[in-house]
């Protein structure tokens, strides 16, 4: 994923500390450290881990939605079932299942998530002992019972940059319906007064549109440049009800998209203009969103694809070279760390993943003139072909055994805290 997009057969990557010191073939790279620990990377193919753009981590609900409210919309589930669950939930049942979350995210390939859920010191924790890479934010509204951007000040100013830096705290807004709008302005104050980041649902649903139209007079894009929210330091997830005038103001204003495919068709909330943002000049990555399926990046990666090639009739679109973009650089850039992650570039911080290819998933396999390694990686792969997992420099999982936490542990602590958490609202 360097701008050469050079697939590098027999090739090798050296770290030192937690930076890539070296890109190259083995041989070039036999004696750039000193008595190395040595990965045998035989048949995988090494490629920069893949970035969670936005991210739930309240994994205990799993299942329970689709079982209890098979037929709840997405604003029914958060009024019904989210909100008032999420309050009630102690810090320690979130830490237990922001470590399954993180636990998950790491195995089936992704270093790094763009968390947004409440309890940010119990995530930053969480993100700390299971060694992942997490931009951490509230899920802050104030005109329901939950979390406050207060809340989220104090988070920031307890866990910012803790685990050597691994962690990071932006200022996270729910929706603008649940949002007053001094909320929403404090949370532009506060972020700017600590320079990160904001994170934000926009234009997810056809209800959420309605309901800013008749609060605002205006879509929820319109009202949140507006407040002033948008900009490079931004990511906006979902904007699936996107008008051209919407999408001209994210083009303007820099503000980066996630796209969230698996998630918008879970809640039947449509088909984001993914293919229009990206032509216009919008950053745009990748996400899972809510936890009614799983954490697995490289499903998001398929379905990014085969949902506009179809909903379009256009096969020319969101081919797999631009589908892993979306999914490393793009990731890294609407986060502010372009130039530290995304790629595998001597100088970048060592966040990688390695890729079981021996299997039928990816046979026949061709390298070079002919290769199809990108498609296979896009279409075929899912997040079980992860055989390692390397972030900040540290081995977190090798040959598919989590060695940062105890996985087994991390398990049954998730159900003793769902056991617990079942009784208070379902």
């Amino acid at each position: 994923m360097d701008p050469q997009r050079r697939v590098i057969v027999d090739g090798a990557v050296a770290i030192e500390g937690n930076k890539i010191v070296a890109v190259g073939k083995t041989e070039e790279l036999k004696n750039v450290l000193k008595d190395p620990v040595v990965i045998d990377a035989k048949h995988k193919a090494v490629m920069p881990g893949l970035i969670n753009l936005h991210y739930h981590a309240h994994m205990l609900i799993r299942g329970l939605i689709a079982n209890e409210a098979p037929t709840a919309t997405l604003d029914e589930l958060l009024y019904q079932f989210f909100y008032p669950l999420a309050i009630k939930m102690s810090p320690e049942e979130i830490y237990a299942e922001a470590c399954l979350a993180y636990v998950e995210s790491i195995k089936t390939g992704t270093t790094c998530v763009n968390d947004i859920y409440w309890r940010i010191v119990q995530l930053a924790d969480a993100a700390k002992d299971t060694g992942i890479r997490a931009v951490i934010s509230s899920e802050a509204l104030d005109l329901a019972p939950s979390e406050t951007i207060e809340d989220n000040e104090k988070g920031f100013l307890a866990r910012n940059n803790s685990a050597d830096g691994r962690v990071k705290i932006w200022f996270g807004i729910e929706w603008l319906p649940v949002c007053s709008t001094e909320m929403v302005m404090k949370a532009r104050e506060l972020a700017n007064k600590y320079k990160t980041g904001i994170h934000v649902h926009l234009d997810e649903s056809i209800w959420e549109v309605e309901q800013c139209k008749k609060k605002f007079g205006k879509r929820p894009i319109e009202q949140a440049y507006e407040d002033g929210i948008l900009g490079e330091d931004c990511v906006a997830a979902h904007c699936v009800w996107v008008s051209d005038k919407e999408m001209k103001i994210l083009a303007m204003t820099k503000t980066s998209v996630s796209h969230n495919p698996v998630s918008n068709m879970w809640f039947a909330n449509g088909f984001a203009r993914a293919p229009d943002m990206l032509a216009s000049g919008i950053n745009v990555g990748l996400g899972t969103d809510n936890p009614t399926n799983n954490a697995d990046m490289f499903e998001v990666m398929k379905m990014a694809s085969l949902v506009h090639k179809g909903n379009r009739q256009d096969i020319s679109l969101m081919q797999a070279p631009q589908i892993l973009t979306m999914a490393t650089l793009n990731g890294a850039k609407a986060l502010g760390m372009g130039k530290e992650l995304g790629s595998i570039e001597k100088g970048k911080i060592a966040d990688l993943i390695l890729i079981n290819t021996h299997t039928t998933r990816f046979e026949p396999l061709l390298l070079g003139k002919m290769s199809n390694l990108e498609s296979h990686l896009v279409y075929a792969a899912h997040g079980e072909c992860v055989d390692t997992s390397i972030i900040d420099g540290k081995i977190v999982m090798d040959n598919k055994k989590m060695v940062s936490i105890d996985e087994e542990k991390v398990m049954e602590k998730a159900k003793k805290a769902l056991n617990s958490v079942k009784e208070k609202v379902f």
